[in-house]
């Protein structure tokens, strides 16, 4: 039996209304299955030797980016380079190089070559180049990119990475301007034994001061470096560095702290985010977020120090990390609340500890020079790098 004209009228608009939306969704898994998520190298084929492959992950970054440059190597017989290096510079000639290697042996099975960066809005162009045989050799081809104005972010409206939404922003900073915020970060704290700037007995060579902390392009940069110092106490130091404490604005004893950081790769560097007892405080209260020694990049250290009736409590938990800290930036975090101290590494709860809070505490983030394993005499200068530290509490 034939179905009335109407019938037959509306049974087509719908096979059509649902043959578009399968378009449409097919459409949307083709642009997803194109897509290429952070961290995974979209390569071009070069076919080349021994450039066999050239790619980075981010196509269209913005200047709070951070850009993975990837290259696929390969030779028809094993050569190793002195130095090797992704050369990157702007319309201005002004050099960007990163991901720098040296003694580096490429041979007939394909090896990666990796460097991360950030860059100020502008034109840049990038290829591969290696030193050898006394001079240095362009690998074709070059490739270009635009990295476009940084989006300015509300702090107020951010929230812990994967630690929930029943959150109320209380302290940090986002480095956008030009300088340190000398109203909301202090250069000393104490504890540090020599004037609140260096600590000699615990192991640190460096004596921290104001001006090794720098701002640009949305990032704060911790510089440690090779330079002779001496002390109002007398004390000679041979590096100076950077550490900055929120004791004069922000103490807390239960909250969420956050930061984005990428650690140096030079060994002889100790970069730490944590917490220590307010200023006139007594009792012994620290929360490492964690502690990172750079002669390892496998190891974070995760610590919860406290007194407790008199006794002391330490929860020391090393974790091994599925990353090199040094090749890019990640997020650090803490839960610190009464009934646990919670970490969290990219938003993944990693560590659980029933340590506790004891009292008001302050935050600080340094780079610190390690006596343990010390930099390498060559070893010039080193840099930690901070994208933003955020505080929370629950409302």
């Amino acid at each position: 039996m034939t179905a009335p004209f109407s019938q037959r009228r509306r049974a087509s608009a719908r096979r059509s209304l649902l043959a578009l939306a399968l378009a449409l969704e097919l459409i949307a898994c083709i642009g997803l299955a194109q897509a290429t998520p952070p961290g995974t190298i979209d390569y071009e084929t070069i076919g080349a030797t021994p450039l066999r492959a050239l790619g980075r992950d981010v196509q269209a970054p913005d200047a709070t980016t951070n850009v993975l440059f990837g290259a696929q190597l390969a030779n028809p017989a094993p050569i190793t380079y002195e130095q090797i290096v992704f050369a990157v510079r702007d319309a201005a000639d002004r050099n960007y190089d990163l991901g720098h290697q040296s003694g580096y042996t490429v041979g007939t099975s394909v090896r990666e070559l990796t460097g991360s960066g950030r860059f100020p809005a502008g034109q840049y162009r990038y290829w591969v180049s290696y030193y050898a045989n006394g001079r240095w050799t362009d690998l074709a081809p070059q490739r270009s990119f635009t990295v476009t104005t940084a989006p300015v972010t509300d702090p107020t409206t951010t929230r812990p990475l994967g630690a929930g939404t029943n959150w109320v922003y209380r302290f940090g900073d986002e480095f956008d301007g030009n300088a340190v915020d000398w109203n909301r970060w202090a250069d000393d704290s104490s504890a540090e034994a020599d004037h609140g700037h260096g600590n000699p007995g615990n192991q640190q060579l460096e004596w921290n001061q104001g001006k090794n902390c720098s701002v640009s392009n949305g990032v704060l940069s911790m510089l440690a470096k090779r330079e002779s110092v001496l002390s109002p106490s007398g004390r000679r130091y041979d590096w100076t560095s950077c550490l900055l404490s929120s004791h004069k604005r922000y103490n807390f004893r239960y909250g969420f702290i956050e930061a984005r950081m990428k650690l140096p790769a030079a060994a002889g560097f100790w970069p730490a985010f944590w917490t220590f007892q307010a200023p006139g405080a007594q009792q012994w209260n620290e929360t490492d977020v964690f502690e990172y020694y750079s002669d390892n990049k496998s190891r974070l250290y995760l610590n919860q120090y406290v007194i407790k009736n008199g006794v002391e409590q330490l929860d020391s938990y090393i974790h091994t990390t599925s990353f090199d800290p040094s090749a890019g930036y990640h997020v650090y975090g803490a839960d610190i609340a009464p009934d646990a101290t919670r970490f969290y590494i990219d938003g993944q709860l990693v560590r659980t500890t029933a340590n506790v809070s004891q009292i008001e505490t302050s935050i600080l983030i340094d780079h610190f020079v390690y006596a343990g394993k010390p930099p390498a005499a060559t070893t010039q200068s080193a840099i930690t790098w901070v994208d933003y530290v955020r505080a929370w509490q629950r409302p």
